[in-house]
């Protein structure tokens, strides 16, 4: 299991239980889809497919997280480290 932190607690459980009630319900299946991707990935090249994933690294105040792509202006926020997930939450960067 990679995903090994959630810096957003709607999040954390909409993963682990499947109760999504407070995420919008446009957005619940891709960032559930992306989180599988997250999960499955061992290294950070692993996320670059598929492309829709845009993989990037972030700068400022997000120095040391990566971004993927859910939805529109929404993305999958999260450190990787040594085949690990961190910290992961989703945003709107707009």
């Amino acid at each position: 299991m990679s995903i090994q932190s959630f810096k957003n607690k709607q999040l954390e459980k909409c993963w682990l239980s499947g109760d999504c009630g407070k995420i919008d319900t446009r957005l619940r299946q891709r960032i559930l889809n992306k989180l599988d991707y997250l999960d499955a990935a061992v290294a950070i090249t692993d996320l670059e497919f598929p492309p829709s994933n845009r993989l990037h690294p972030l700068k400022g105040k997000f120095k040391g997280y990566w971004a993927i792509s859910i939805s529109g202006a929404w993305r999958l926020i999260f450190q990787f480290k040594n085949g690990q997930a961190y910290n992961v939450f989703y945003d709107n960067y707009h």
